[in-house]
């Protein structure tokens, strides 16, 4: 699995950066490896990053395997949901994952809305920069 370059980590962040900037409901966006390495990060607060890149790409990778299980396709979403709040983990292409979070459980449409946006947006970035080397 290749790790993130210089230009990959300057994709990331712009991303984040607007993602951050357009959606008020998300206070953390993380882009993670899927075996957990943290590539990128972005908050409104002071949260623990590190361990939920982990756990991130360990929710992603259950989500996958499930819905392979279940013939019901390509997993794009996890959602984990709390009185406090919610996550979302979303996959980047089949490269990266974007793991998003709101203290606002009642944001979920939004962020679901912007999480793809912002996952897509990267996943176009990367894909284009690919092809024109």
């Amino acid at each position: 699995m290749p790790l993130p370059d210089d230009h990959d980590a300057t994709v990331f962040g712009r991303e984040l950066d607007a993602y951050l900037s357009n959606c008020d409901a998300v206070a953390l966006a993380i882009v993670t490896t899927p075996d957990g390495r943290l590539c990128a990060q972005r908050q409104r607060g002071a949260y623990e990053t590190e361990a939920t890149a982990v756990m991130g790409s360990s929710l992603m990778a259950l989500g996958d395997t499930i819905l392979a299980e279940l013939r019901l396709g390509t997993c794009e979403s996890v959602i984990a949901e709390s009185a406090q709040g919610l996550v979302l983990f979303t996959h980047i292409g089949s490269t990266f994952v974007l793991v998003s979070m709101t203290p606002s459980k009642h944001s979920l449409g939004t962020l679901l809305s912007w999480a793809r946006r912002t996952a897509d947006d990267i996943a176009q970035t990367l894909t284009t920069a690919t092809i024109s080397i």
